[in-house]
């Protein structure tokens, strides 16, 4: 095509034909210029290609990273609720109802502290790294740069409640004259001390405190535990959607 307009603007000058020379010199410029702005679209979309398959890694890898953090909240927040209803259990129920292997049981769940520890290495890799502008979904952009503080807050109440069982719970009770106990001993002389044991410790008035008090520290792990767990969830299925239509 260029070969063309060359011969022509040859034979134009040729034959001293001014205004048809221009005419053809312009139609150079623009098929040059039509080139150009070919070869530019032809760029920007191969660029759009590459970017959209980076947001697509990118959002498959948090989405595995969140769907891992979400079973692993549900066992943590599980365990939670399990220490609540067993310290509801001693400062309501009938002890002297339960055997000693139950008594111990209680003993073991109460003392159990729970925190959530999630996987954040893909999280903050996005993050850091300002990938997380790939993602077009504004919705979604703001839901991940603002998941932390949630989680923060979540923490901060489990750190809170892990304190105090540090700080009070423990001191108390290796003050006590508890012992372990094998819930396969056939000797019931001595489930029946352990027992005694620990009715006397469960009713009396420092434990109750302190169970009281626990049950405080912990009530706000309630009340940001399923405001968490709702965000995350939000999250997941906003991934799944936008994977959908891009994969």
């Amino acid at each position: 095509m260029i070969k063309l307009f060359n011969k022509i603007r040859n034979r134009a000058l040729n034959e001293n034909k001014l205004g048809k020379y221009l005419k053809y010199a312009i139609g150079e410029i623009v098929l040059v210029m039509i080139g150009i702005l070919l070869a530019l679209q032809v760029n920007t979309w191969n660029n759009n290609r590459e970017l959209k398959k980076e947001e697509l890694k990118v959002m498959k890898s948090l989405h595995q990273e969140f769907s891992k953090n979400l079973k692993k909240f549900d066992v943590i927040y599980n365990s939670q609720l399990k220490r609540k209803k067993a310290i509801e259990n001693v400062m309501s129920t009938e002890l002297q109802t339960l055997s000693a292997d139950s008594l111990v049981t209680l003993m073991n769940t109460i003392n159990a502290n729970w925190t959530f520890d999630p996987f954040q290495g893909i999280y903050n890799s996005v993050i850091g790294s300002g990938k997380i502008e790939l993602i077009s979904n504004d919705s979604l952009k703001t839901k991940l740069a603002t998941i932390q503080d949630l989680i923060k807050d979540y923490q901060e109440e489990e750190h809170q409640a892990r304190e105090f069982s540090k700080q009070l719970l423990y001191p108390f009770l290796l003050k006590q004259p508890l012992k372990d106990f094998n819930f396969d001993s056939k000797d019931i002389l001595e489930s029946e001390k352990v027992k005694d044991k620990y009715i006397r410790l469960f009713k009396s008035f420092e434990f109750d405190k302190l169970m009281q008090q626990l049950r405080g520290w912990m009530g706000s792990i309630f009340e940001e535990g399923p405001v968490l767990r709702e965000e995350m969830v939000s999250i997941i299925n906003v991934l799944e959607e936008e994977i959908e239509k891009q994969d």
